[in-house]
Formats: C-alpha cells, sequence, structure tokens
C-alpha cells in the first residue's frame, strides 16, 4: 500500500477546515455574527441539531471522532467504515415539554473499503390549537419534521498505511418541514475521520453538516444551521474511550463537549457499558449540561439509554437499539492493525 506522511493527513485535514468558511460563507455572505452568541435564532431548521443515538448521547454529543454504527449518518459519514456486513438503529427520544422525536438507520457494505447507508428522523410536538388575530379558533394542526439522509463512505486507501487509516462520508440529504404549510429544502454533510495506531491509539474527526439553502415557508427563507465539528478520542487503556468535540455552529457561538465511556467484556459477545458527558453550552445556558448513559451488547444486539436533564425543562430520555452483524469489536483491539482488514473475509455478495 502507497506510503504517506503525516503532513499529507495534515493538510488534508486542514482543508476540511477551511472548507467550513466557504460553505458558510455561501450561505451568509461571510457575516462572521452568525458565529456569535448573538446570533442565536437567526437560522432555521433547529431540529437537525437533535443528536441520535443513546451511545453518542451519553458522551454528551462528542462523537464526531467516534462514529462508528448506523449512527454515523448523522455525526460523520466517514465513520460507516467501521461497520461490520451491515448495521442498523432505532431510536426513540422523549424530548422536553411532550415533544418526541424517532430515528432509524441502516448501513450496508458494499466492499471491505466502501458503505452505503440510509437514514430517516421525525419530530412530533403534539396537536397546537390554532388562533387568528382575534383568538377565534381556526382548528388545530400537528406540526412535523422529517428528515431522510441517503450516506455514503469509503476507506481512503491511498491515505493508509500500516499505522494510519483514513476515511471520508458524504451524505445527501432531503429535508420537510411543516407547521401549518409545508416547506422543503436539500443539503448535505461531508466528513473525515483518520485511526492512528500507535501506542496509545486515537481517531481524529471533521465534518461539515446541513450546507445547502435554507427552508422557505413564504417569502422569506431560514437559513439551515450549519454546523462544523472538530473531534478527536484517545484510548489510554483497552476498556476506557475519551472524547471531545468543538462545535462551531452557524448561529451560535463555539461550544465544547466531552465524554467519556468505560466497558466490561464478561465474554467475547457480551460487553458492558456506563457513559458520562458534559455540554459546555448548555451549562452556560443554565442547564445542568451532564449527560449520562448506560448501554448493554449481547452477541449482535446492543441497548443503550441515555438520561440528560434539562433544568426547568425537566429530564429527557433516549433509548436506542443497534443491530451489527457481525459482533463488532473494538476497532483498536482488532488483530490486525487496520480499520478495513477484519472486512476483507467478509462476502458481499
Amino acid at each position: 500500500m502507497k506510503q504517506i506522511k503525516l503532513s499529507k493527513i495534515t493538510s488534508v485535514l486542514l482543508s476540511a477546515a477551511l472548507a467550513v468558511p466557504v460553505f458558510s460563507g455561501m450561505a451568509v455572505a461571510s457575516d462572521i455574527s452568525y458565529f456569535s452568541k448573538e446570533a442565536a435564532g437567526t437560522t432555521g431548521a433547529d431540529f437537525l441539531n437533535l443528536p441520535v443515538g443513546a451511545r453518542a448521547v451519553g458522551m454528551a454529543g462528542a462523537y464526531s471522532s467516534v462514529a462508528e454504527d448506523a449512527s454515523a449518518i448523522y455525526w460523520n459519514p466517514a465513520g460507516l467504515v467501521q461497520i461490520p456486513k451491515l448495521s442498523a438503529m432505532f431510536m426513540r427520544s422523549e424530548y422536553v415539554d411532550d415533544i418526541s422525536y424517532q430515528y432509524a438507520a441502516y448501513a450496508q457494505r458494499l466492499s471491505y473499503d466502501s458503505v452505503i447507508g440510509i437514514s430517516f428522523m421525525m419530530t412530533d410536538i403534539g396537536t397546537i390549537e390554532g388562533m387568528d388575530k382575534s383568538r377565534n379558533s381556526i382548528g388545530s394542526f400537528n406540526p412535523q419534521d422529517q428528515v431522510f439522509t441517503l450516506s455514503y463512505s469509503k476507506a481512503i486507501l491511498e491515505f493508509s498505511n500500516k499505522d494510519l487509516d483514513v476515511s471520508m462520508g458524504l451524505n445527501a440529504k432531503y429535508i420537510k418541514s411543516e407547521i401549518r404549510d409545508s416547506a422543503t429544502a436539500f443539503a448535505g454533510d461531508m466528513g473525515i475521520m483518520t485511526f492512528n495506531f500507535g501506542a496509545i491509539p486515537y481517531r481524529i474527526g471533521v465534518v461539515v453538516s446541513n450546507i445547502g439553502k435554507g427552508l422557505k415557508y413564504d417569502q422569506a427563507s431560514d437559513p439551515l444551521p450549519v454546523t462544523a465539528r472538530f473531534g478527536g478520542s484517545i484510548n489510554p487503556f483497552d476498556n476506557l474511550l475519551i472524547a471531545a468535540d468543538v462545535v462551531v455552529p452557524k448561529g451560535n457561538k463555539m461550544n465544547i463537549q466531552t465524554g467519556v465511556e468505560a466497558y466490561i467484556n464478561p465474554n467475547e459477545l457480551t460487553r458492558l457499558t456506563a457513559r458520562a458527558g458534559i455540554d459546555m453550552q448548555q451549562m452556560q445556558d443554565g442547564f445542568s449540561g451532564i449527560s449520562l448513559g448506560i448501554g448493554a451488547t449481547l452477541q449482535f444486539f446492543t441497548l443503550d439509554y441515555a438520561f440528560v436533564p434539562m433544568g426547568e425543562l425537566g429530564n429527557t430520555h433516549r433509548i436506542s437499539l443497534s443491530f451489527d452483524f457481525p459482533f463488532r469489536s473494538p476497532i483498536f483491539q482488532r488483530r490486525d492493525r487496520s480499520v478495513f482488514t477484519d472486512m476483507k473475509g467478509l462476502s458481499f455478495k
């Protein structure tokens, strides 16, 4: 396999970082105020920021360099190359004020170095009684939001060697939002992930999400919440994962999310996990900012739960069920020092 120097990988990640203001400028004419606290509320389609997967939520969203199952479609499509032959996830979230949302995702390996995936998310905020200017009833309506995503991820073998693996991923989204009238939009995501095999293995992830035109209900168009994430995760010990994300959202100031995950393996096909995380933005906004989670894996199935208190708004709960076939072992515990080599023995026909 072609060798590559670290400087070349750095150039790739730097290029992705530089793409953030470029794509943002396409939508906001390079108005730097969009990336500040004063810009809160200037973007629409905030449901695109609702986190998915109880594992990721339990780690406070510090997941752009960790994503390794079907939920990578949301967090960083470059992470899809880590799935075994196939991966699926189903999640339900009980959010604040009777709001709930559901998420489903499926990813299928096409070859040992490429994966395709699809996902669907839907929010439901219940029934709202409509009134005119005179406060007369005009009937009830049920606002809903839907997001359909098609994803593709590929290993960049030309950039990989015995000490380093590199992957990239792309998403295409169809977004529909319905209040009383409806609006639609198209958007895209792009991500890069590196896997560094050394004495202390670590991962780096860069992803830019929601690149596209905003939703237009009538005459005005609300910009989409373009968000850049720069993440890193490290495995100081076999059964411990520490992760952090720097989040640069359009429509708010920069945020830092950190998470930790510890697990034990009673046997080869069973894993028990505990998680915790801190979201600095939520803490500054007067919420607890703390996330807690647990998980259990039995052969191909994983059940995860996350608990996130939201102060006066109440407590939120996420439950997700994942299916990974064959059994997915942690990356840095695999016998071969590569994300991709475990896949070569699988049949894809």
